[in-house]
């Protein structure tokens, strides 16, 4: 009998610190990496957006230049304007198919505008969407209109890549740099290349 009493405090013992370390990993991992979290949960939990609209009021803390609220997966939270190619569409947090469908979509593992990163957006190419990307020329304007702010890139380069060619989308956080990318070239059908342009923050921002 005293074997068995003694059997059971120990497992109670075992079950009450297994529960405390729980307890701080919980709680260490949240506030630690809570951001990170929430924007891949949102990535892996959302496989398919029935109704891509603005959901979440955003949150920007200007002295750390980062989004303290992000979009959910599938929000529109801004537009983007090219007036040098007629382009002024709406910009989606995620960039599956139905999302391009509505508009530009947003790669959810890039920074957004404003947080001093790389910032990658893609876009169909058909008529309406990017079908003149290529034709915008260094130094011309491109316009982030977001509802914590409005930023400007200026055009820097372009290349043709190969559609698994992932450098060509390097994840920095030392200079913002916009990159817009679209199947290459234009026209129906599977396309193995892609057209990329790539854009830095100018210091005339709004």
């Amino acid at each position: 009998m005293r074997k068995r009493k003694f059997s059971k405090k120990l497992f109670a013992a075992n079950v009450a610190i297994s529960f405390l370390f729980l307890s701080v990993f919980i709680i260490i991992t949240y506030f630690g990496f809570g951001r990170f979290i929430e924007r891949y949960t949102n990535l892996i939990n959302v496989a398919s957006i029935k109704k891509v609209k603005s959901q979440r009021e955003l949150l920007f803390n200007e002295k750390e230049s980062r989004l303290e609220v992000i979009p959910a997966y599938g929000d529109k939270y801004g537009t983007i304007r090219i007036d040098s190619i007629n382009v002024n569409l709406p910009l989606y947090y995620g960039d599956n198919m139905e999302i391009l469908s509505y508009g530009i979509g947003h790669y959810a593992g890039s920074y957004f505008p404003g947080e001093g990163g790389t910032i990658i957006l893609a876009g169909h190419n058909d008529v309406g969407y990017l079908e003149k990307l290529s034709e915008i020329k260094k130094g011309q304007i491109i316009v982030i209109e977001t509802k914590y702010g409005t930023f400007k890139y200026e055009m820097d380069s372009n290349r043709i890549i190969n559609e698994n060619d992932l450098s060509a989308f390097p994840i920095q956080n030392e200079r913002e740099m916009l990159i817009i990318y679209t199947c290459y070239p234009n026209g129906i059908g599977h396309k193995t290349q892609r057209y990329v342009v790539y854009a830095y923050r100018g210091d005339n921002n709004e």
